[in-house]
């Protein structure tokens, strides 16, 4: 047993160091009483054996003279020396029978006889010698000190004397010691040990094992230990294990409410930073928690909101209403807030949120906590929501127009055709110098003014405009710069300088020249009448790529395009203004002073015609620029038509003329028979089948639109089923329609819209009837371009 093992425990020496104490007391009461006794014992014993050692050598003396008086041979000196060295002899022996007691025997005059050790012979030092017995005595002898015992034998004169060195005399006495210390230190170490051995087995191992279970339990594990004791020591193991047992259930009663406290801290997490609102906690304007959600939508971490005002967020123009419901709250209204606003994220982004914020307390502290939703899809589907209905309501305004175009433009077409037409011929049949002709020629003008706007009003309408044709819109722009429009714009604002920068590689598109024209001068002159006081008008094309959707006035989607751009240096438009300047009648012009308030609108339902978009840019007092951009085609363009002169358009050939409007028939004939075509007129489209069943004509002239009856396309057709194949022209008033198309897709030759000229009428009917391949689709090149104005 490793003795070392005990003493750092404090218990072990507590009782180990009394015990010791009284074993040591013990062991020198037992050495101071025992000792003296034992140490006088053996004194006497060798003093015995002394003396009984001398009275040995004289009782043998004694024999010996007995022995020669019984024999009477006390006178025989051979016999008597012969008997005391046999005494003498006897007398050495007895040193044998006592160890360490030597025996010597010394005549009265100190001469030595004998001795049972080696000496030399001779007379002795000693102190004088008693004639009798000698108790113990101590001398010196040889320089040596000595206890001897002696006997005198007076008839031999003989000192016998028995001694022992002081050493050896000496020698039991310390032994005596060594062995009484010895044992009473053996007891003290036996009883020392016994107790260590019972007090590690009974006490101090069950100590320990009650320590590492405690060590154990501190560690959090629930061990028992095992009791096997009755005693003090069992008893408290016994409490140890109850102690055990009571915090094993309070440990589990605590892990139970822990993993409540956790299911439910975890259930808190979940639901705060999973959760798909954003959720914030502001102290006194500062932001102290936000979730995940809050995060992601701000594009912060969270170490750079906490660090950051609240208001950092808001978008300024909403800064000053968060902040009255802050303040509001922190001064003690607990109602709950239901606020819309707008933030900005890191990124500059700003998103729209919906936010309920209630005060509640936290930490002993006032908090506002708030429950935010991202609506910025619902505000974007808000805002094109309004947008759509903008459209909606503008589209149902652009039908109702339409509606009435529609209604009126092919009656009034029919009636300005006279107003057109036959200011024409009475041009032609009087003189020159006639004070008739200027107010013929304003009745012919204004006619064809009207003309315009019930054009335009059918452009609003977007009646099937055909954008088929490939044109190039600086051919478009060059034809107007040469036109008497421009030259009138010239007039009236001299002050406007115009410059133009036309792409000499503009690529071509699909349009309506008559309609891309009409834009031209519309854009051309609001940018006039948009500086009063002069300035200067920039007109320019280029072919521009857009990779992708690009934000303008609309949504520019992406593609290669045509990109007209008219920009001045007018009043600008101010911001409010914009989105209204392409609705029909919207206007800061007086009224009937510059134009009728449709020119952007016909713009606008031009380049929607054309499937193309519109941006613009205009800053108050420095002027506007408005982009319009074309799809491009790689097509090439159809070689043109050019007009020809009135001697080149007359023939001799036979013409049905089919219109269900009395003045249109009469004007038509009238027409043709000064161009010396022979003419017959009739007013509906079964009356032409039956006229043509009868006889034999070279061209037909057919009105579209005819009622009560069959229309122009249904003749047609017929015309077609009964092998009727005469040449044939398709006049309307509405713009072109896919009903003339179809016509046209079947055979039918030009589209004339009304009102015409006798030129237009002209070159139509020349045209159709100088074709070689009679029902086959009509070169467009003259179909499109010539024939409708």
């Amino acid at each position: 047993m490793n003795i070392k093992w005990f003493f750092p425990s404090r218990i072990v020496v507590s009782i180990l160091l009394p015990l010791l104490a009284v074993g040591i007391f013990i062991a020198a009461g037992s050495i101071y009483f025992l000792t003296p006794p034992l140490i006088s014992l053996l004194k006497d014993r060798t003093e015995a054996e002394l003396n009984l050692a001398t009275d040995l050598g004289l009782g043998i003396c004694e024999e010996k003279l007995n022995y020669l008086l019984s024999l009477r041979l006390e006178s025989d000196p051979e016999m008597e020396a012969t008997v005391r060295n046999q005494a003498i002899e006897e007398i050495k022996a007895i040193s044998k029978k006592l160890p360490k007691l030597h025996m010597l025997v010394i005549e009265h005059n100190q001469t030595l006889v004998s001795s049972s050790l080696d000496l030399p012979q001779g007379s002795w030092d000693l102190p004088e010698l008693k004639k009798g017995k000698e108790g113990i005595t101590t001398r010196n002898i040889w320089g040596e000190p000595i206890k001897m015992a002696s006997q005198y034998f007076p008839f031999w004169k003989w000192h016998i004397i028995s001694f022992i060195s002081e050493k050896d005399y000496l020698a039991p006495f310390l032994i005596a010691r060594v062995i009484v210390y010895t044992g009473i230190l053996s007891i003290l170490i036996v009883l020392i040990w016994t107790v260590l051995v019972v007090f590690n087995w009974e006490v101090n191992k069950p100590l320990q094992n009650i320590i590492q279970a405690t060590q154990t339990l501190a560690g959090g594990e629930f061990q028992k230990i095992e009791v096997n004791q009755e005693d003090e020591i069992g008893q408290v193991g016994l409490a140890f294990n109850a102690m055990v047992d009571s915090l094993q259930k309070k440990q589990q009663k605590i892990q139970a409410i822990l993993e409540e406290l956790r299911e439910s801290e975890e259930q808190y997490r979940f639901l705060t930073e999973y959760s798909l609102a954003s959720i914030t906690m502001l102290h006194e304007g500062q932001i102290v928690y936000a979730n995940k959600r809050a995060l992601e939508l701000s594009g912060y971490t969270l170490a750079e909101m906490m660090d950051m005002d609240v208001l950092d967020l808001i978008h300024p123009g909403d800064q000053e209403m968060v902040k009255q419901c802050l303040t509001s709250r922190q001064e003690g209204d607990d109602r709950v807030a239901h606020n819309e606003f707008r933030c900005l994220t890191k990124g500059g982004e700003v998103r729209w949120l919906e936010m309920l914020a209630a005060p509640i307390t936290y930490r002993g502290n006032q908090v506002i906590l708030g429950h935010a939703v991202d609506i910025t899809e619902k505000k974007e589907a808000e805002l094109e929501k309004e947008e759509l209905t903008t459209k909606l309501q503008q589209a149902q305004k652009m039908e109702a127009i339409g509606t009435l175009a529609a209604g009126v433009a092919h009656d009034l077409n029919n009636i300005l055709a006279g107003l057109v037409g036959y200011p024409e011929l009475l041009l032609m049949e009087i003189p020159a110098d006639s004070p008739w002709r200027e107010d013929i020629i304003s009745i012919q003008q204004s006619g064809q003014k009207a003309a315009d706007i019930v054009q335009d009003l059918l452009t609003l309408a977007r009646r099937g405009v055909s954008v088929t044709e490939i044109v190039n819109l600086n051919d478009i722009i060059a034809d107007y710069l040469k036109s008497l429009e421009f030259e009138r714009l010239n007039q009236v604002y001299p002050q406007v300088h115009f410059d133009i920068n036309l792409d000499p590689g503009l690529q071509n598109i699909k349009g309506s020249p008559l309609h891309l024209a009409k834009t031209v001068m519309n854009l051309a002159t609001n940018a006039a009448e948009a500086m009063p006081a002069g300035g200067k008008v920039v007109i320019s094309t280029f072919n521009q790529y857009i990779d992708r959707p690009r934000k303008g006035l609309e949504i520019i989607q992406e593609g290669e395009f045509v990109v007209l751009s008219v920009a001045d240096s007018g009043i600008g438009i101010a911001p409010e203004a914009i989105p209204r300047i392409f609705e029909p009648f919207y206007t800061k012009k007086e009224m009937g002073r510059s134009g009728t308030g449709l020119g952007m609108t016909v713009v606008w339902g031009t380049v929607k015609d054309h499937q193309g978009f519109i941006d613009m840019q205009s800053r108050e007092h420095q002027g506007t620029e408005i982009f319009l951009y074309f799809p491009i085609t790689r097509e090439e363009m159809q070689k043109k038509v050019n007009s020809t002169c009135l001697a080149e358009q007359v023939g001799t050939e036979t013409i049905l003329v089919v219109d269900d409007v009395d003045d249109q028939r009469h004007l038509a004939l009238r027409i043709l028979t000064k161009l010396g075509y022979r003419v017959d007129t009739v007013a509906s489209g079964q009356e032409a089948i039956e006229y043509l069943q009868q006889h034999t004509v070279d061209l037909v002239i057919l009105d579209m639109i005819m009622d009560p009856g069959i229309d122009g396309l249904e003749t047609y057709k017929r015309m077609r089923e009964l092998s009727l194949h005469p040449k044939t022209i398709i006049t309307s008033g509405f713009t072109e329609t896919e009903r003339v198309k179809a016509a046209q897709g079947l055979g039918a030759g030009a589209y004339l819209k009304k009102p015409y000229t006798m030129e237009r009428l002209g070159l139509a009917v020349r045209t159709e009837l100088d074709r070689e391949n009679p029902g086959a689709e009509p070169d467009p090149g003259y179909a499109k371009m010539s024939l409708t104005g």
